[in-house]
């Protein structure tokens, strides 16, 4: 073999492997474009982009566990003695907001999990001032501490719409309820009134109506607050005050109404108190008073008699770590439409995130 033959036949095979590795060769796929989650800072803390939209969402909740102890209740074995009982409670919250030409766009829900039942507690679509769905009325507004009742334990959830007009330090609201479909409280409890779970209603029934007026005057603030119930034909009055004293908070309030209904049945007149001392960035102290005058109810729904109670208690609140806090509550109630005055309380732990 000759050179020539030699190098003809070296670069034919050369040519060879290198079409065969040309052909067998490996492309590596392009990565697939990754979007990160964004911070929206807009409307708060917490919120972030939903991926692919301009809409923040924010996801929030608690989980809490607690031990209730009373003197001089029915118990499991059927003796009217001191006792106990202990519940967890897992709570999520889901925000979602976007801006709009008319104002904040937002959708809430709130999910209520008990050691014993789970439902919906709260679910509205708010734009702007208007909203519309299931949530908490404006009698749902207690003082600081655990000593008032400010809605007689009635529910003070509804399916409604509202709208809120602000102007600076001050606000006005109206509220359209309907009571169908309540519960009687927000736990499943029926009240004394005919609560009619998923039926339908007469359009002449079942409805209310609520108006408040709030106003801001340097540490304090004020709100008055009417409702009417149509089927009871009742008025019910509340005036609220939150003033910023020393180390503390100072809240009040009273109520009036002309007979029983729906946002307010447990007496004919109330007034209530609390104080919140803050002693330290962990620690306050909340002691509060409540006062109810004329308690029965006759058949028309009329506050009768000369029956009064009246309760006294102190909250104790310890941030133990950040997002983890416990409360301690003790209450002193003595009613003239029970059979004895009674001590009762609860400790709970509460994670908040």
């Amino acid at each position: 073999m000759n050179i020539k033959s030699l190098l003809i036949g070296s670069a034919a095979a050369l040519a060879a492997v290198s079409g065969a590795q040309a052909a067998d060769a490996i492309v590596a796929a392009e990565p697939e474009p990754m979007e990160y989650v964004r911070v929206c800072d807009a409307f708060g803390t917490g919120y972030f982009y939903i991926p692919g939209t301009e809409t923040c969402l924010q996801i929030s909740g608690k989980v809490r566990f607690q031990v209730n102890v009373q003197q001089d209740v029915l118990t499991t074995d059927q003796q009217v003695e001191d006792g106990y009982r202990a519940y967890s409670r897992g709570y999520l919250s889901l925000d979602a907001k976007s801006d709009t030409e008319l104002g904040t766009l937002t959708g809430h829900i709130d999910i209520e999990a008990d050691s014993d039942t789970t439902f919906l507690d709260g679910a509205w679509i708010q734009l702007g001032g208007f909203k519309a769905g299931w949530f908490y009325g404006f009698w749902d507004k207690g003082l600081n501490g655990e000593t008032d009742i400010n809605d007689s334990g009635l529910a003070a959830i509804y399916n409604a719409v509202s709208y809120t007009y602000e102007a600076g330090a001050f606000s006005a609201a109206a509220s359209l309820e309907t009571f169908n479909n309540s519960t009687g409280s927000a736990r499943g409890t029926l009240d004394a009134f005919d609560v009619r779970q998923g039926t339908w209603s007469d359009f002449s029934d079942d409805w209310g109506v609520s108006g408040q007026v709030s106003g801001a005057f340097g540490s304090a603030t004020a709100d008055l607050l009417a409702s009417y119930d149509f089927d009871a034909e009742n008025v019910a009055l509340r005036g609220f005050v939150s003033v910023d004293v020393g180390p503390g908070q100072l809240q009040g309030f009273a109520v009036w109404a002309s007979g029983a209904s729906r946002y307010w049945d447990d007496s004919e007149w109330s007034v209530a108190a609390s104080y919140k001392a803050q002693i330290n960035e962990k620690f306050s102290i909340t002691p509060g008073f409540q006062y109810w005058g004329t308690r029965n109810v006759d058949a028309d729904g009329d506050f009768v008699g000369d029956n009064d109670a009246w309760r006294a208690g102190l909250t104790f609140d310890y941030e133990i770590v950040k997002d983890l806090a416990t409360k301690v509550s003790v209450q002193y109630d003595d009613d003239d439409t029970a059979a004895d005055s009674n001590w009762n309380g609860f400790v709970r732990l509460q994670r908040s995130f």
